[in-house]
Order: structure tokens, then C-alpha cells, then sequence
């Protein structure tokens, strides 16, 4: 058991505003709490002043994490930051909110990379020849999905299970507690790309599609991270739809003649992907005109289906590959809490919760 001297001298300034973060509260909130200065917070978190033990102890207390928690791990694993992770938009979330999701995610890259110690995940290939810069045009996009399908030997079929089509390519996935404004989001800046999924999103296709988004950035915009950049937004929808249901597929089976919501019915449930996305996509390839598409994107909305469209209401994909990485742990007899401790995680109960849900088994690279 680490005490507080011990833990003061090993003091992680990241952790702690990993901590704070999680909890969602300010420096001066925290400071508050701890009863010491906003200035003592922020000189801790940056590095130029460390904690007294008493303080150290009283900061774990407040953010209800251990004493370890708060100290260097043996390997320090790069941290996601706002600025360095993939969001939609700036102005549907605030602050607080992306914090708190790249806090979360950070804690997953540090307990994948324990987890990495000890047994051999699918190796992640970046594709710098897809890198697109945000002023190529769109079409650019579409073509980078052509080639993933085609590299990736997905033929002309539908992608049968997006969330394990890219845990097999070595991107982690995980569902965790986001706010209602963020979906989704991704981050690239370390050894490997997470995608992080919002755990209370209970759509199917939105959530193929929030997966096919991020691989986007992943695949096309790693280089250089900018959260919420209007033009690579726009490159990633259009990437996740060329992904999802190839030009050729729906040309093929768009309504001709007079409009048949029944057959965007049909196409949505045979290729997973949503209604509102497959106008998008009708209108992006010209199936349709702008004006009609706004016509029936009003449509959509005055019926309803812009909330629940119709059609069969299946359950959102769910990752797999930690789980069963995990699940070999505990065969060899390395328990997950065991893992935690060992990168100072202990503490962080919730994340690892939701990370352990489904019923685990052997790893294995193919679905």
C-alpha cells in the first residue's frame, strides 16, 4: 500500500487532471474541495509545484481514486487531449464535456497498453497514401473508402459487423459514458487509434455510421488532428457512407420512377445503414436533387423518423476485442484488477465496468 510521502514523490501531474477531469469539476471546484488554493491546483497540474503528502492524500479523497492513481505509471502512455482528438462539433459540447470523454478515453489507452504487456493484439497498418488534406475535394473521400473496401476484400457485400471490421484491423473500440452531444469520437496521437462510442446511444445504423466516421479521421486525418474542422467533417461523412453502401449498390437499387420509401426501407436494412444517411448519399451522388432532398428530409421529420426511422429496430454493434483479450487473462490466471494495478488504475471502477459487460472468451483475430 503506497502512503502518502511515497505517493507525493512520485506525483503525476497528468493524472491528476486525468482525475479532475473524469469527475467533471473545475480546478477551482477541486481546489475548493481539497481546501487549497486555484493556484496550487494549477501549478500541480502543470508541473510547477507538487503536492505536501496531507494534500496528496486529500486530492485522492476528493476525486475518489487511490493514492497510486495519482502517481507516474511505469510507462507513460501518451494522453488524449481535446485538441488532439477527433470531435464534431465545438458548439453542440462544452468544454467540460470533451474533457471528460478524452479523460475517459485516456484511461483506456493506458489500460490497453497493460493489457498489450501481456497478450498480442491485432497489429494496427496505418494507409498513408489515403491521408486527404481538408481542402480535397469530397470525392476524394469516396474514392479512399473504394480502396479500403477493395483492400480490405469486402467485395460488393455489406460490411456485416463495422465495429469488428476495424478491431481486426487493430483499432480499439470501446463504448463509454459520453454526454448526449457527443456521439462519438476518435483519437490518433498514440500507438494506437481508440474510437470511442457513446455507451447510451441505442441505434443501430447511426452507430455503423459513427463508426465508419472515425475510421475516417483515423484512416484519412491522423496527421493532423483539428477537432471539428467543417471540411474534413464533411470528408469523413462522405467516407463512412461510400464505406457503408458502395456508389454502385445504391445507383443500382435507388427508387426509380415514382418515390417508394419502402425500397429505402429495404436498402437501409440490407446494407445497415440509415435512411437520412442514404439521401445524403442519393443527394451526394446526384440520385436526387438538392430540392428534393430537403423535401424529404422534411418529410422524415414531420413523420417522425428523424428520432426512430422505420424498419426493424436492431441493438448497436458491440466491441469485442478487449473482452476477449481480458478473457485470456483470466485463463492464465491475471485477473483485470490485477492489470489496473499494475499501470496505477486502480480507482477508475467505473470505466472498467463498462469496458467488461459481455460475456468473455478466447481472443481471436476473425469474427
Amino acid at each position: 500500500m503506497l502512503d502518502a510521502r511515497s505517493a507525493a514523490a512520485l506525483f503525476s501531474p497528468s493524472k491528476l487532471t486525468q482525475a479532475r477531469q473524469m469527475l467533471a469539476i473545475t480546478r477551482a471546484e477541486l481546489a475548493r474541495r481539497a481546501g487549497v488554493s486555484a493556484a496550487s491546483i494549477s501549478q500541480y497540474e502543470a508541473g510547477t509545484m507538487r503536492p505536501r503528502p496531507t494534500t496528496m492524500a486529500e486530492l485522492a479523497l476528493v476525486l475518489n481514486v487511490p493514492l497510486a492513481f495519482l502517481t507516474e505509471s511505469r510507462e507513460r502512455t501518451p494522453l488524449p487531449t481535446v485538441d488532439t482528438s477527433f470531435f464534431r462539433s465545438l458548439r453542440r459540447t462544452t468544454q467540460r464535456d470533451r474533457e471528460r470523454a478524452t479523460a475517459y478515453a485516456g484511461l483506456l489507452a493506458q489500460l490497453v497498453a497493460e493489457i498489450e504487456r501481456r497478450v498480442t493484439l491485432p497489429a494496427f497498418s496505418p494507409m498513408p497514401d489515403l491521408a486527404l488534406d481538408p481542402d480535397d475535394d469530397p470525392e476524394a473521400a469516396e474514392a479512399a473508402a473504394r480502396t479500403v473496401r477493395s483492400l480490405w476484400q469486402l467485395g460488393d457485400r455489406p460490411v456485416s459487423h463495422a465495429v469488428r471490421l476495424i478491431e481486426r484491423r487493430g483499432v480499439i473500440v470501446a463504448r463509454l459514458p459520453l454526454s448526449n452531444d457527443v456521439d462519438a469520437f476518435s483519437w490518433v496521437s498514440g500507438p494506437r487509434p481508440l474510437v470511442l462510442l457513446g455507451d447510451d446511444k441505442r441505434n443501430f445504423e447511426r452507430s455503423r455510421f459513427d463508426t465508419a466516421h472515425e475510421l475516417a479521421h483515423i484512416l484519412l486525418h491522423a496527421a493532423d488532428p483539428e477537432p471539428a474542422h467543417p471540411r474534413m467533417e464533411r470528408q469523413a461523412h462522405r467516407f463512412s457512407g461510400a464505406l457503408l453502401i458502395p456508389a454502385e449498390a445504391i445507383e443500382q437499387e435507388w427508387p426509380r420512377g415514382r418515390w417508394d420509401w419502402n425500397q429505402l426501407v429495404r436498402i437501409k436494412q440490407h446494407w445497415g445503414i440509415s435512411i437520412g444517411a442514404l439521401l445524403i448519399r442519393g443527394r451526394d451522388l446526384d440520385l436526387i436533387s438538392v430540392a428534393a432532398y430537403q423535401s424529404k428530409m422534411k418529410y422524415m421529420s414531420r413523420m417522425g423518423w428523424r428520432r426512430r426511422e422505420p424498419g426493424t429496430q436492431l441493438p448497436p454493434e458491440q466491441p469485442d476485442l478487449l473482452n476477449q483479450a481480458i478473457g485470456l487473462l483470466e485463463q492464465n490466471g491475471t485477473t483485470l484488477e490485477a492489470v489496473a494495478e499494475a499501470g496505477n488504475l486502480l480507482g477508475a471502477d467505473a470505466l472498467l465496468d463498462r469496458l467488461c459487460l459481455s460475456p468473455r472468451s478466447p481472443l481471436r483475430i476473425d469474427p
